[in-house]
This record gives structure tokens, C-alpha cells and sequence, in this order.
């Protein structure tokens, strides 16, 4: 009994930790604008994705529309959950979607310890989780047997956990974490290579004419480049630098990385120009000032200006 109301503890210790650590630190940015009912707004597809996770919001795909079927999906969403229910998406709503979603990830509902004479989809998840850090070296079978509790063990002791061998609470929020921030470190790793090739292919363009309304790869205005550049890695973009600018994910200004296209007010009230990232505080784009694609630093007294925001895309090679 002891064990088990220490077990107990320590379960709800971690879990208040990632409750507390989620609730001040998640979506920067997200959240910005309020979304309403009959409102457009690249936000409320990711408000969609993210009420779907959670078992609110079914459709095959999200769009920018906040219409009747997200508004029923944010109030029950929002009556689960202790929000106020007026139908409206702000930062304390987003903040709340995550660490839903971060819950389930680390601690599933209604969740079991899992221990020796155990089968299934559960052992398999388990075992291939630890296999994937290196702890567990054999075939995956299903079965929680002799080496399945070797392995728990192993990682209960290098995570400071009581050595039962039995994934208890404490045991599954420490692998799911770890195993997450693999996952994203992994993702975050595949997609700097892969801004880092769209930029070595920009450049390749350096010097190429500027001409409005051109994407030939002969020659370019500012929107044509991007089109051009960013349908080498899979990511068809609308033509125009104000469509760009509603599509993609948001990305602070601080967290640039090569490849993100960023925006600027220029001629005309709104997004008017577009570039791309490419590292160092500059971006690579076709400027109708130098009548080319150039490259220019962020910090120039023009840019910095009109600067209005970026986007980040998911980048695939062929």
C-alpha cells in the first residue's frame, strides 16, 4: 500500500509538472486572434486539428472557415473542459487544447499499468519504445515476459524509478516524454535539412530577372518565387504573396528557420511582397527595387518596417 501511494504521488507530481509547464509556456502565437463563428482564418484550421485529436471535431480535412460544425465542436469542448462557453477560440482555449493533447500523449486515459502475463497492442507499444532507445534488443512478440521486465527495469533505473519491472504511471509518463521529444527532435533535425536544400535551390536563382506576374524559373516577381521554389519540395502554394501568407503555420519572428517565407506590406495595405528565410537574418527573393532575386538582410530599415510575419510549410523531397 505504501508503494502504491507513493507510485500515486509521484504520478500526480509529474503530471501537475507538464500541467504547469504546458499552461505558460505553449502555442506563442496561436491563440492571437479570437476566432469567432463566421469568421475566416488560417487559425482555424489548427483549432479544427486540434478539437479532432481530441475526439471533437471528424473531417477528412481542415479548413480556414470557422463555421457551424466548429462552433458545437469548441462548446462541448469548451463545457468538458471548465472554459467559458461563448464559442470562441482565444489564447486560453489553445492553451487548454494542448495540454489536453499533451495529457493523452503522456498519460492515456483510463490508463493500466501494464505488467508480466500482459499481451497485446499495449506490450508491442511498450516494447517498441524501448527498443527504440536501446534498451530492449530482441524481437517485438506482444508478450510481457522475462524480457520485457528486464527492460522496464533498465529504464526505471536510469530515470531514477523504483525497479518493479511493471509500467506504472510514473514509468509511462517518463517513456512517452522521452520518446516525444525523440520524435520531435527527429522532425525538427528532418526539416532543417530539408529548408536548408529549398535554400540552396533558391539560390540557384540569384540574379534571375524580376518581371511581374513571371514564375518560369527564367524569371520571377516575388510570389512567382516562392511558387516556383516551394513546388520543388511538394508545397503548392497559392499565387499570390496575401493567399501565401494565409496558409502554412505561423512562425515567430524569433524562431525563423531556412525555409519559412516571410511577409511584408509593401505597394499596398496587407501582404504584398514575399521572400524566403535563408538564415543569418536575411531572405532570398525577386525585389522589383533591384529588379532581380537578391538576397537582404531583415534588419534593412525598408523590411524591417513592413515586416508582418512568417509561415513554416511541410517540406517534402520527391
Amino acid at each position: 500500500m505504501k508503494n502504491r501511494l507513493m507510485n500515486l504521488a509521484l504520478v500526480s507530481a509529474v503530471v501537475s509538472s507538464v500541467f504547469f509547464i504546458l499552461a505558460v509556456s505553449v502555442f506563442a502565437d496561436i491563440g492571437d486572434t479570437a476566432l469567432k463563428k463566421g469568421m475566416r482564418h488560417p487559425d482555424v484550421a489548427v483549432l479544427q486539428e486540434r478539437l479532432d485529436v481530441l475526439g471533437y471535431f471528424e473531417n477528412e480535412e481542415y479548413t480556414d472557415y470557422f463555421g457551424d460544425k466548429t462552433y458545437a465542436a469548441l462548446i462541448a469542448f469548451q463545457s468538458d473542459s471548465g472554459l467559458k462557453q461563448d464559442g470562441v477560440a482565444g489564447k486560453d482555449t489553445f492553451k487548454m487544447l494542448s495540454i489536453k493533447i499533451k495529457q493523452n500523449e503522456i498519460l492515456p486515459e483510463n490508463f493500466v499499468p501494464i505488467k508480466e502475463g500482459d499481451s497485446g497492442d499495449k506490450v508491442v507499444d511498450i516494447q517498441k519504445k524501448l527498443r527504440d532507445l536501446g534498451i530492449y534488443k530482441t524481437e517485438i512478440n506482444s508478450f510481457y515476459d522475462k524480457t520485457t521486465i528486464d527492460a522496464v527495469s533498465e529504464f526505471q533505473a536510469a530515470n531514477s524509478l523504483p525497479q518493479t519491472g511493471i509500467v506504472d504511471g510514473a514509468t509511462i509518463i517518463k517513456l512517452n516524454t522521452i520518446t516525444n521529444d525523440k520524435i520531435a527532435a527527429r522532425a525538427a533535425e528532418s526539416r532543417r535539412l530539408l529548408g536548408d536544400k529549398a535554400v540552396d535551390f533558391a539560390k540557384q536563382f540569384l540574379g534571375a530577372p524580376y518581371k511581374w506576374g513571371a514564375s518560369s524559373g527564367k524569371a520571377f516577381d516575388c510570389s512567382g518565387f516562392t511558387v516556383y521554389i516551394m513546388k520543388k519540395f511538394n508545397v503548392i502554394l497559392e499565387r499570390t504573396a496575401s493567399a501565401q501568407f494565409n496558409s502554412g503555420t505561423k512562425v515567430e519572428k524569433s524562431n525563423l528557420q531556412a525555409g519559412d517565407l516571410v511577409f511584408f506590406t509593401t505597394y499596398k495595405k496587407g501582404p504584398s511582397h514575399v521572400g524566403m528565410y535563408i538564415g543569418d537574418n536575411k531572405f532570398i527573393h525577386a525585389s522589383s527595387a533591384t529588379r532581380s532575386v537578391t538576397i537582404t538582410d531583415l534588419d534593412t530599415k525598408y523590411y524591417k518596417a513592413r515586416y508582418l510575419g512568417a509561415r513554416r510549410y511541410n517540406l517534402k523531397e520527391n
